[in-house]
């Protein structure tokens, strides 16, 4: 098993963290300008008319995406190319821009027809169901994404539940909230798949996403304990006689990504009467390894072992009793 430290940031400190007083400036796409200084010595500026900017690396981010320039390539190109990309790009830019910044710089770039709950606004949904001293597990904010996991009452059997919060901030999609279930022996993170949570924010304004955001975390926090239930009966299911077959069809039927599946079946193998339960928490502890956690770029392989061992958790299928395929119904 792969232990992850547990963090020591609550509520009250992401609190504190993601709140501050963002200055919003909206015009014409076409208007801000950049430069980007040759000398390492000088760092890259945004200019709003005669207010500047300094860029750090996310901040680039943000443009690049509100802009449509490849990210990668940008990381690339010499400054006095990514002065003549940007200000190109900007130059024949139609329709307006909002940007949002503060005193430690560029925070959000944006249509402004395009509403967007604020990072503080998730802190402070969560604040509604669970206490500020509330464990967060994980949590950041970038150009792409928001994520927001916390940990609320505890469960029995060493089983906490919680609420993970985020947001596709790239494409400005609908906000998400799912309950997550944390084994606390193996540090292991498993998110429960609810496909009824889910919040259509077309054409309706930023305090109705919110509203909308806030009910449906309350729906999803209603149902912790009994998937915590759920969790702890997939050790009545034993799978000692054909843990392989049985690993292989989850990776078969979910697209268990390939690299864990070594991890996974050693971690199977350490016990001689494996359960459902094992299997479960093998393939959403493998998100703890040192790779996957260290790495934000494989953000998205944890979440995804951390849903499919939710997904076991809530599957209920009738399956065949030699090769565990779905049955078909009559």
């Amino acid at each position: 098993m792969h232990l992850r430290e547990i963090p020591t940031t609550t509520l009250a400190d992401l609190d504190r963290a993601w709140r501050n007083r963002d200055r919003e400036w909206t015009s014409d796409a076409s208007v801000p300008r950049v430069e980007f200084p040759e000398s390492v010595q000088y760092e890259p500026k945004l200019l709003l008319g005669d207010h500047e900017i300094t860029l750090d690396e996310k901040a680039i981010e943000l443009l690049c995406a509100f802009y449509q320039i490849p990210t990668a390539y940008f990381r690339r190109i010499t400054p006095e190319e990514r002065h003549f990309v940007m200000n190109a790009r900007m130059d024949h830019a139609e329709g307006e821009v909002t940007i949002t910044y503060n005193d430690l710089g560029l925070t959000d770039v944006r249509k402004p027809t395009k509403p967007r709950l604020e990072p503080e606004e998730f802190v402070r949904l969560a604040h509604r169901l669970y206490p500020a001293s509330s464990t967060v597990l994980d949590a950041w904010v970038t150009a792409d994404e928001l994520r927001l996991d916390v940990l609320g009452r505890h469960a029995e059997d060493g089983i906490r539940g919680g609420l993970r919060f985020g947001q596709n901030r790239k494409q400005n999609l609908a906000p998400t909230v799912a309950p997550i279930l944390f084994h606390e022996d193996t540090t292991t993170v498993v998110e429960i798949p609810d496909p009824s949570l889910r919040i259509d924010a077309r054409g309706i304004s930023v305090d109705k996403i919110g509203e909308r955001l806030a009910a449906e975390a309350l729906r999803a926090d209603a149902r912790l304990h009994m998937d915590a239930q759920h969790l702890l009966r997939l050790g009545n299911t034993s799978i000692a006689g054909d843990r392989i077959l049985r690993l292989h069809r989850v990776a078969a039927e979910y697209g268990l990504p390939v690299r864990p599946l070594a991890d996974i079946t050693v971690a199977l193998s350490r016990t001689d009467e494996p359960t459902l339960l094992d299997l479960a928490l093998a393939i959403g502890n493998t998100a703890n390894t040192p790779k996957l956690a260290q790495d934000s770029t494989k953000r998205a392989v944890r979440t995804k072992l951390q849903a499919i061992a939710g997904a076991l958790v809530t599957d209920e299928a009738e399956r065949c009793a030699s090769c565990h395929a779905l049955v078909a119904a009559a």
